[in-house]
């Protein structure tokens, strides 16, 4: 590989790189380690060079060639990364010479991340056959989700002009609203704000706050939302402080004088502020020694600051990260919440970006280049070329909104105040708002486990151990459970070795975890047991339907004392078990002592179920 590089150096033009040293280029490319990184500088240096020209055709050319010439799939990927590398913060690039036909050629490659970062490339260089493909597969309803919210992705991050009643559409599809939902932002189109409000009372918390900053992030669709909050439609105590403030950055007199309407107007003075900060400290205090839950106040501080805000590893990147902070004083605490925009590192201040279809976006500058604008908001990380930027303007006012604690009642504001000042994470308590968060199929928020054995792969959580490992491997999530309702689909290669699920799994002091398991794997399949407790509870019938090998469909509902496990269809074990516990942890178990590969996939978690 490195004397197809060598052969590439020698006759790729230096004008086509005039910024970089040539002949350590040339050395350098006979690394093959380097060349992901290499192609991506070269390729950048040369569209700089190039930006009066309206196409990069001669600094992409070479690079297509080398690919059509190459057979070797590790070669065609380092190229293909860096060229990913070199156009991310870019929407559209014009198509160079001869892609067509590699675009083709690519795609019956045997290594899957050639034909990804392919399809992903041809979507810049705007080719029609890809847009074609991705539009097939999101239409396939017989698709595996994953597969489907790929390709919507993809769509989105194009910016498929054909997009919208699509996405319209997928409102109705609880797998990919939330998508559907963000990517409507993009668009300017009339019908989005009726198809958002006539879904948008069965939508889940999460959900609606992404309906809501879609709606607040252009004018004609944020008249419709304050028409259907006057007439009552969604509760005025939806609209938070912060969506209020992108509301406002619309400038649109008409909607200004609708929010005053319907959620008021604020003018605080200092002593104001001062007497608010004592309202609140009083309401803490009066509650006694242990005057909140940190699960609940974990939940509160999820459904409203975990967007900006990261603790304990969790959270966004919009403010601050709160880990560090002098959190166990309850002064600093309330005096940053009520008064955030006493003390404004710039890092913090807001940015209002107006783009050139009309959208207005609220957030936190991250990084800016020629090229494109990185800005975080509350709900997404954006990364907006400058050719589709109107203006770009620095606020005096930080991200934080003023007003946060008026939208909880007491309890939720002590739970809130008591989950701040700990010292260590508390786990998530589950409710209508947390319930999304169990799994959100990309990465391990809220589970803890070793990321040597335990990997997000397709959508599935995959385990995976050598016959080294001897002991049993956990994957526990921090959502904290009480009644619900669990479906999944397992497979575990082989069928020989264990696993299974655990659930109102606890941990009192230093001692293991405790919890009910659901098992899996040959001898294990359906029965019911207590990890580190009282050993097996209940067995499964001899004539269990198993797939060995294959996906297998694991239920399992707890009620109060009430237990039961059901496998592909079929009741399984079953238990009324008044000792048990009644709430705690899930996690996932791939037992060792052989090499084994356990997947899950599909979950449906249910809160607070009725028996059946």
């Amino acid at each position: 590989m490195g004397a197809r590089w060598r052969r590439f150096a020698a006759r790729t033009p230096r004008r086509a790189f005039p910024t970089l040293r040539w002949r350590l280029v040339k050395t350098l490319l006979g690394n093959c380690q380097l060349v992901c990184m290499l192609v991506a500088a070269l390729v950048t240096a040369g569209l700089r060079a190039q930006e009066a020209a309206p196409n990069q055709n001669a600094t992409l050319a070479p690079l297509v060639q080398l690919l059509k010439q190459s057979a070797d799939p590790q070669l065609q990927l380092d190229i293909l990364r860096g060229l990913s590398a070199a156009l991310a913060s870019q929407r559209r690039v014009s198509m160079p010479d001869g892609w067509a036909e590699l675009e083709t050629q690519l795609a019956q490659s045997a290594n899957a991340e050639v034909r990804e970062k392919t399809l992903a490339l041809s979507l810049k260089f705007g080719s029609e056959r890809a847009l074609a493909a991705l539009r097939l597969t999101l239409a396939d309803a017989a698709a595996e989700v994953q597969t489907r919210r790929q390709a919507l992705d993809a769509l989105i991050a194009a910016k498929d002009a054909a997009l919208p009643p699509v996405l319209q559409a997928l409102l109705k599809e609880p797998a990919l609203r939330a998508a559907a939902l963000r990517g409507l932002a993009m668009y300017d189109d009339p019908q989005s704000a009726a198809a958002i409000l006539a879904v948008y009372p069965a939508l889940g918390a999460t959900e609606k706050r992404d309906a809501l900053n879609t709606l607040a992030s252009r004018v004609a669709l944020a008249k419709p939302l304050l028409a259907a909050v006057s007439r009552h439609e969604i509760p005025a105590k939806d609209l938070t402080a912060d969506l209020v403030r992108q509301l406002r950055n619309l400038k649109n007199a008409e909607l200004d004088q609708a929010i005053e309407t319907v959620w008021g107007a604020v003018h605080d003075s200092n002593a104001d502020k001062q007497k608010e900060i004592d309202h609140y400290k009083q309401l803490y205090r009066a509650a006694g020694a242990t005057p909140g839950d940190a699960a609940r106040g974990r939940a509160v501080f999820a459904r409203t600051c975990q967007q900006c805000h990261t603790l304990f590893g969790v959270g966004g990147q919009v403010g601050p990260d709160l880990t560090g902070s002098n959190r166990a004083d309850l002064d600093y605490i309330l005096q940053n919440i009520v008064d955030p925009n006493a003390i404004i590192p710039n890092d913090y201040r807001s940015w209002t970006l107006e783009a050139t279809d009309d959208r207005v976006i609220t957030g936190v500058v991250k990084q800016q280049d020629a090229t494109s604008v990185t800005i975080a908001t509350p709900n997404e990380l954006l990364v907006i070329p400058r050719k589709e930027i109107k203006s770009l303007q620095q606020g005096q006012l930080s991200m934080m909104p003023e007003g946060i604690l008026t939208q909880f009642n007491d309890q939720e504001v002590r739970d809130l105040i008591f989950y701040l000042s700990r010292a260590k994470q508390a786990p998530l308590a589950a409710t209508a708002d947390t319930v999304a968060l169990f799994f959100n199929g990309k990465d391990f928020t809220y589970w803890d486990g070793d990321p040597d054995v335990w990997r997000v792969e397709n959508g599935e959580i995959v385990g995976r151990v050598n016959s080294g490992v001897k002991e049993a491997q956990w994957l526990r999530s921090q959502l904290l459970l009480g009644d619900f309702r669990l479906t999944a689909k397992v497979k575990l290669t082989p069928d020989s070795a264990g696993g299974g699920v655990e659930f109102r799994g606890r941990r009192v002091g230093d001692a293991p975890f405790t919890g009910y398991l659901a098992g899996v794997g040959a001898g294990r399949w359906g029965k019911l047991s207590e990890e580190s407790g009282r050993g097996a509870l209940a067995d499964a019938p001899a004539n269990l339907s198993v797939r060995p090998g294959d996906w297998n469909s694991l239920e399992i509902t707890a009620i109060g004392g009430i237990v039961r496990i059901s496998l592909n269809g079929q009741p399984a074990a079953g238990l009324d078990d008044a000792a048990g516990s009644k709430q705690g942890v899930m996690a996932l178990e791939l037992s060792g002592g052989v090499a084994a590969e356990a997947h899950f996939k599909d979950f449906q978690l249910e809160l607070n179920p009725n028996p059946r």
